[in-house]
């Protein structure tokens, strides 16, 4: 990131979806949110709501969500939740997941079996191989860097995002490295506050996973 003044985010994962269960590559493919994500979100939502209504009366509060539906189904429950209105979330493209191209809907196993050229290509080089007709980490690292330096630092931001651009987002805000963010590993239930140059996770307590009566493995990590 460059030396300007760094905006503040609260940065949300969606819930988890029928193909994350199944540990599918979604991209820009959709699968819905299972009952355990529409459950995971609502608990998000209760996890966070003091840090939310914090930025709220501190200054002016930007929504905004990629437009894949399982990340609008997220805003759509975050909204109800907070009684904040949907229309308020608006749709960035910028934060659309990274496209895997003809790896969607695939399990890694699966195209370690019937792509084995393309799965040796991207085991030597994660960041810079280009899955066939998709994009490298590396050019998402571009695209997420682009739409950082352009948000506006005079308001915070509620950000409602997929994995990859939930860990390129974390770890381009505070200067991690390459190998850093390979590192990231956070399940769906868990929110960051990135403010100051600093990112601060609001893990999920787990007296309040079951409140909301979530699966045990809510709190494990999907793709």
């Amino acid at each position: 990131m460059s030396e300007r003044k760094l905006p503040t985010i609260l940065l949300i994962r969606h819930g988890e979806t029928q193909w994350n269960v199944e540990g599918r590559l979604q991209g820009g493919q959709d699968a819905p949110l299972t009952l355990n994500g529409f459950r995971q979100i609502c608990a998000v939502a209760e996890n966070i709501r003091d840090l939310w209504s914090d930025l709220r009366i501190a200054g002016p509060v930007n929504y905004l969500t990629s437009p894949l539906g399982r990340a609008r189904q997220t805003a759509s429950i975050l909204s109800d939740c907070w009684d904040i209105g949907y229309s308020g979330f608006k749709f960035d493209s910028k934060l659309q997941e990274r496209n895997y191209g003809t790896w969607e809907g695939m399990t890694l196993s699966e195209v370690s079996q019937s792509r084995p050229a393309e799965f040796n290509a991207y085991q030597c080089d994660p960041w810079n191989y280009p899955v066939p007709e998709g994009e490298s980490k590396t050019q998402l690292s571009i695209r997420i860097k682009g739409w950082l330096e352009k948000l506006p630092t005079d308001q915070s931001h509620v950000v409602v995002t997929h994995s990859g651009c939930f860990r390129l987002i974390r770890g381009l805000y505070v200067g991690a490295s390459q190998a850093e963010i390979d590192e990231y590993r956070e399940p769906q239930t868990t929110s960051y506050l990135l403010d100051h140059g600093g990112a601060y996770e609001c893990e999920m307590p787990l007296e309040l996973s079951k409140r909301f009566g979530l699966n045990p493995k809510a709190l494990t990590v999907h793709i």
